[in-house]
């Protein structure tokens, strides 16, 4: 018996997405019928999302750069004109994204279908496309905001008995722990140096650095990702022309024969999963469960395939004769706040070494005021979910038994509380992770809400 229903996938999808932008960033949005969107033709950002196990699917979010920056801006409370940098909108619309999914995969498990889905990657271009996955008829949902629109893209099928390969009884310490011990450089540079070799009878090479006469002409990138204990992302991408040399090799003819590009997908699909396949099975050796995507296919001019901050992927070059395979691969990793100093000061081009922080007032030297702070970090702290309140009187509490209501002023959907010892620090919306309840935090609150909230 299908569990996975469209009628509520659509009721998800559309009450999810309108809440949302209502909630987190005061936009009406509203549900419309068309199906082709103008603004969707230009400089665009999509937002995809993996799920595995019992159910077996992607979920794009698109929407214009123009837009993507609008909200970005709300979000943030920031003017468009102070993001920078592209990293702010692309976690944005990860987080977007990942709310959508994270409801969807709540529905699922509703149903009896246990799932896990991957962490967000973001396409972002002016000129590209992305090949539909071939996993079930899509369902396409068109959102407009003024004169903005964005689309949600789904298509999901059910893998009864792939729960297995995601359940999870390890602490997250052990999985990081695990994850360490892969080789993950030696894994990527073995995988690609041996599938080129054995399946298309090519030698490649790893070099250091692109070409100066590489020239990133029409270009497809294959994709790949990782959910469950290992959440992480494998792409792989080569020029157009190499594509077909690579088809023309898996199977058994000439360049010239090669004109569907149906094929070369095809083929850029069969290698990413293998690779992206053999990197599983490195972690699955480590004690690890994961479930490997359906291969993503894009291609275009003008585009760029990237993760959000949560994964710093590594980048991986190799050539064969005069072509180059760009690989990169990255995992999610827990990261201390010393790992966090240094990739700031990375992005910001400054030595990590030359940040020194900022010592208040009356203190003898950072260093110092560091190692004091270190006595304090394991001290615990109470955390506390508040749904919502009710005033009662005497009389009406003592008139509750089994079977009571106790109505609270919370309206559905709004935001819950999220305190730490009995002070207000966040909101958040209720999620399901792994059949466990949790709080996904969509606003942290400011200094002064803060101190009404102490008691």
């Amino acid at each position: 018996m299908e569990k996975i229903i469209d009628d509520a996938i659509r009721q998800t999808i559309t009450s999810t997405l309108i809440e949302t932008f209502n909630t987190m960033m005061s936009m009406a949005l509203e549900a419309v019928e068309e199906s082709a969107v103008p603004s969707l033709d230009d400089s665009r950002i999509v937002g995809t999302i993996h799920f595995g196990g019992d159910v077996v699917g992607v979920m794009r979010f698109n929407l214009s750069e123009a837009f993507a920056r609008t909200v970005t801006s709300t979000m943030l409370a920031i003017e468009a004109d102070e993001i920078k940098r592209s990293e702010e909108i692309n976690d944005v619309i990860g987080e977007l994204a990942s709310i959508l999914a994270g409801n969807l995969k709540t529905e699922f498990l509703d149903a009896g279908l246990t799932c896990a889905i991957s962490t967000p990657s973001i396409t972002s271009g002016s000129d590209f496309k992305i090949d539909p996955a071939d996993i079930a008829p899509p369902l396409t949902f068109t959102f407009r905001q003024e004169e903005e629109y964005a689309q949600v893209e789904f298509c999901a099928k059910e893998d009864i008995g792939a729960k297995a390969d995601i359940m999870s009884e390890l602490s997250s310490q052990v999985v990081q722990e695990r994850i360490a011990s892969v080789d993950i450089e030696t894994a990527i540079v073995n995988s690609v140096i041996d599938v080129f070799h054995t399946m298309l009878d090519m030698e490649v090479e790893a070099i250091q650095q692109v070409p100066e006469s590489f020239a990133e002409e029409m270009h497809t990138v294959g994709s790949v990702t990782f959910a469950g204990e290992v959440d992480g992302v494998f792409n792989i991408q080569v020029n157009d022309d190499f594509g077909k040399e690579m088809t023309a090799a898996m199977l058994g003819r000439e360049v010239d024969t090669i004109e569907s590009e149906d094929e070369v997908y095809d083929a850029i699909r069969e290698v990413s999963n293998i690779i992206g396949g053999n990197l599983k099975s490195n972690f699955v050796d480590a004690g690890l469960s994961c479930v490997l995507s359906t291969p993503s296919i894009t291609n275009g001019r003008d585009f760029k395939v990237s993760s959000t901050r949560v994964i710093k992927p590594a980048r991986f070059l190799f050539s064969h004769k005069e072509s180059v395979i760009i690989v990169e691969a990255g995992i999610k990793r827990e990261r201390s706040a010393a790992v966090e100093k240094a990739d700031e000061a990375a992005e910001k081009c400054v030595p990590a070494e030359d940040i020194q922080p900022v010592v208040p007032a009356g203190t003898d030297s950072g260093v110092d005021q560091f190692k004091n702070l270190g006595l304090v970090m394991d001290i615990p702290l109470q955390v506390t979910v508040e749904l919502g309140r009710s005033r009662k009187r005497i009389n009406d509490v003592l008139k509750m038994g089994p079977g009571a209501v106790v109505e609270l002023e919370q309206m559905e959907g709004e935001p819950v509380d999220i305190l730490i010892n009995q002070t207000l620090i966040a909101k958040g919306f209720v999620v399901v992770e792994k059949e466990k309840y949790g709080i996904r935090i969509s606003e942290i609150v400011s200094r002064k809400e803060r101190m009404k909230s102490m008691r």
